[in-house]
């Protein structure tokens, strides 16, 4: 059995607002790279709808999400992203059912 997650996280920006918002996201892309049990971190943009950003995300297991959930470079992010998105960010943790 499987225990690695996998997360889509949506950033829903203000109009006008995707180049701050890709900004304040990059250090935070590079860091979470480097972190223990990250498996894949990537930042997809919406091609019909520009300030739409959807994460995609591969990790080794829960414990690896939650220890990043913990980082301040996350932290920074989610502070940077207050002003700049419409609502908070959506976030799910998915398994595998197969």
């Amino acid at each position: 059995m499987s225990t690695d997650v996998h997360i889509v996280a949506v950033v829903e920006g203000k109009p006008g607002k995707a180049e701050a918002i890709k900004a304040v996201i990059k250090p935070c892309i590079e860091a979470t790279r480097k972190e223990e049990g990250c498996l894949k971190y990537q930042l997809q943009q919406d091609i019909a709808r520009p300030d739409h950003f959807i994460f995609v995300e591969h990790w080794a297991s829960e414990a690896m999400v939650q220890k990043h959930s913990k980082s301040a470079h996350l932290k920074t992010m989610v502070d940077g992203l207050a002003e700049l998105i419409v609502a908070p960010l959506d976030v799910s943790l998915l398994k595998s059912i197969d």
